[in-house]
């Protein structure tokens, strides 16, 4: 090995060439990733919200779990204050995860589908920390809703992603 990436190891974006171990998380693609975050968050609503209300299934009133844990910082629990956290959530918190372990994520090819991946592990918490307790098929609107909802937010972050910087690789 002469210590030059192989071409199978190099990733080809708009600037140029890169080689799929050399991408630093920089500046740029910190906020690259923030704005796939908040593109995903953003066409990921109609699914998620839209089709629920559309069926008579979305609740605003706040989930017993998470109104006793508002209520021991003091706050409120409100719908408006449930939308700023998972706005906040998609377009800052997930997306930096999303830098740190996408690269690690299958499929190897095509790349932007690892944000699929990483959408789907944080549907696995949502899914039972917002499951609607009703009948049976609320439940099943609402896993197949919140599911497809995560797949556009992962897809949309990890295209976002992937053509302007690239997924960051790291070596282990």
């Amino acid at each position: 090995m002469s210590g030059e990436p192989a071409e199978a190891d190099t990733v080809a974006i708009e600037s140029g060439t890169i080689s799929e171990l050399g991408l630093p998380i920089s500046a740029k693609v910190v906020l690259m990733s923030m704005g796939g975050g908040l593109l995903g968050t953003v066409l990921m609503l109609p699914v998620l919200v839209g089709i629920p209300q559309a069926l008579g299934l979305f609740l605003t009133e706040p989930i017993t779990r998470f109104a006793g844990f508002a209520a021991f910082f003091g706050i409120e629990p409100t719908a408006m204050l449930g939308m700023v956290v998972f706005g906040m959530g998609g377009t800052f918190v997930l997306p930096l995860i999303f830098l740190v372990v996408g690269s690690f994520l299958p499929p190897r090819e095509p790349r932007y589908l690892r944000g699929v991946t990483f959408a789907t592990f944080f549907w696995t918490g949502f899914a039972p920390a917002f499951w609607p307790g009703t009948g049976a098929l609320a439940v099943g609107i609402f896993l197949v809703v919140s599911l497809l909802g995560h797949c556009v937010y992962g897809a949309t972050l990890g295209f976002v992603l992937d053509r302007t910087t690239g997924i960051p690789q790291h070596e282990v």
